[in-house]
């Protein structure tokens, strides 16, 4: 027979609705004293259910499940009676195993009789007690469910933002403690015989969850939840370092701008790599169309989809930044120019490129004047701005549409 099914089986009732009382640990410590079970055996089985979604698994002979059965009912019953949780598991153990209604009652009878004269064993050194003991009378620790109840699983809220985290050796770890004590919710439990702990945010505010996470960033064992749902960690706090940086910036706005870096981007996030300099691949996203009086001008037409997508995608990681405002992005989108004249508009110019590339037109310019006057050809792919006054422009624009003093335009671009 395989134990460490047979084990988990009974364990798996006992964390049935989440949390181990001392009677059931009582129990559980009897049943593995008396079978002559492991303390090893015990451990994997108690790591397997305590993984999550384990299922009953009937092994052996049909003696060996009328075994297991009867040690699952003395899990269940340990606590006087059995709740929904622990009926739903015996009766899915009894179809498994073909064992009907009568033929249970007999054995649930049997099992109650023989834990009615059982007194109580202790968890933690295994010493005999009475049924009415409240302490054990070897080591003194509490037989009483009050004393011995330890909560297995922790009760994820399905709104706000839920953190946990277990015992740790880090220096950090008794400030991380100490901020979840006073979050909205804090709650405690036993896993994988760990301590772990859960700070609980109901605003659902990234920013309000940052000082624990911060304490946390050097904890191997966490997780994060966002509205019920666990999300990878560096999906939620993949901002955190670059905001650490803006916290210490002289002036926190110009740093997600990226003014620091003698760059500016129009997104106000410096990870979108999309800046408003000559060089930015983005000024290429688009393509070219004939207009003006005849068809005879070159007009570059922005692909405000494909800016929207690339944006998108750069950002994508940096999504939950309490700092980022997606809805200035799209008011820059919105009010960026959807045609350009570089021929006639002083301040955009062709991209140049002295070999044809793919949707590249030919541009021959006139340089120079009287006898000084030359022309000279190359491919264009795209467009340039020339200065920042069409960057002023669309920045004043997109802050007014949201809402934001269009002041801090004209700071930005200083």
């Amino acid at each position: 027979m395989d134990l460490i099914p047979f084990l988990a089986n009974i364990i798996s009732v006992s964390h049935s609705d989440g949390k181990l009382s001392a009677a059931e640990n009582s129990q559980l410590e009897a049943i593995r004293s008396e079978l002559n079970f492991k303390k090893s055996d015990f451990a994997k089985a108690s790591k397997i259910v305590e993984m999550g979604n384990y299922q009953l698994t009937p092994v052996g002979s049909f003696t060996d499940q009328v075994k297991n059965l009867e040690c699952i009912l003395r899990i269940a019953y340990a606590d006087d009676e059995l709740d929904a949780h622990e009926v739903e598991l015996v009766s899915a153990f009894c179809q498994l195993v073909g064992i009907y209604q009568d033929q249970l009652d007999k054995i649930a009878a049997d099992v109650l009789s023989t834990l009615q004269n059982l007194g109580k064993i202790c968890a933690s050194c295994g010493s005999q007690a009475s049924k009415d003991a409240l302490y054990c009378p070897n080591c003194g620790a509490g037989l009483s469910d009050s004393d011995g109840s330890v909560q297995l699983a922790f009760e994820i809220p399905d709104k706000g933002i839920s953190i946990e985290f277990s015992d740790s050796s880090s220096t950090t770890f008794p400030k991380a403690l100490e901020i979840a004590k006073i979050s909205d919710g804090y709650q405690t439990c036993v896993k994988l015989k760990k301590n772990w702990h859960l700070a609980y945010y109901k605003s659902g505010s990234v920013l309000e969850a940052l000082p624990i996470a911060e304490t946390l960033s050097g904890t191997r064992n966490r997780r994060a939840f966002l509205n019920g749902t666990e999300v990878p960690w560096e999906e939620l706090f993949g901002f955190m370092w670059c905001s650490t940086q803006r916290s210490r910036a002289y002036r926190p706005v110009e740093y997600c701008f990226g003014k620091d870096q003698n760059r500016i981007n129009p997104w106000g996030c410096r990870h979108s790599q999309m800046d408003w300099v000559e060089w930015s691949e983005w000024f290429k996203y688009g393509r070219w169309e004939k207009g003006g009086p005849g068809g005879a001008k070159a007009i570059w037409r922005f692909d405000k989809e494909r800016i929207r997508h690339e944006l998108a995608t750069r950002l994508f990681r940096y999504r939950y930044c309490p700092y980022l405002n997606t809805g200035l992005a799209e008011a820059v989108i919105h009010n960026l120019p959807d045609t350009i004249a570089p021929e006639i508009d002083k301040d955009w110019k062709f991209n140049q490129n002295y070999e044809e590339i793919p949707n590249s037109i030919k541009v021959t310019e006139r340089e120079g004047s009287g006898v000084n006057s030359y022309t000279r050809q190359f491919w264009s792919d795209g467009v340039r701005p020339v200065g920042h006054q069409v960057l002023t422009e669309i920045l004043t624009s997109a802050f007014r549409e949201i809402g934001l003093d269009d002041v801090a335009a004209k700071v930005l671009l200083k």
